[in-house]
């Protein structure tokens, strides 16, 4: 069974913890809110529905077995790639209307730690419906 302490000592470091998750998705939430681009609330939307697919797909991924893995290894792959390029679209707008772009320095540019803040936000998403 996993913890989020077994999360937190993990090996590959570049932990996000609860704590810089919340303090960077609130950030975010705040730039992109007062942008006032026409498409804002399409471009967000767009980045919660991909990191809900990338969620999807890492979650189950400690219960596939090799060859399941090696099945679903490249949409793995592709949704990751697809979270990074919406982050990347929210931090150009922001930044294009001046707001706090700090979130995206602190989220970095690690995959490890944009696909855990892809779950983060699935999770604060899924939490939020009830």
């Amino acid at each position: 069974m996993n913890t989020y302490e077994d999360y937190l000592n993990h090996e590959y470091g570049n932990i996000l913890t609860v704590e810089d998750a919340m303090s960077i998705y609130t950030r975010m939430v705040d730039a992109v809110a007062k942008c006032e681009h026409e498409a804002k609330q399409e471009l967000w939307d767009d980045f919660v529905q991909r990191s809900i697919k990338y969620t999807t797909v890492r979650c189950k991924w400690e219960y596939m077995d090799y060859q399941e893995r090696i099945d679903a290894d490249p949409t793995r792959t592709r949704f990751h790639d697809t979270v990074i390029d919406a982050v990347n679209i929210l931090y150009r707008l922001a930044d294009k209307e001046g707001m706090d772009t700090s979130w995206r320095k602190d989220l970095t540019d690690d995959r490890k730690r944009i696909g855990d803040f892809a779950c983060f936000v699935t999770y604060i998403t899924g939490i939020s419906n009830r």
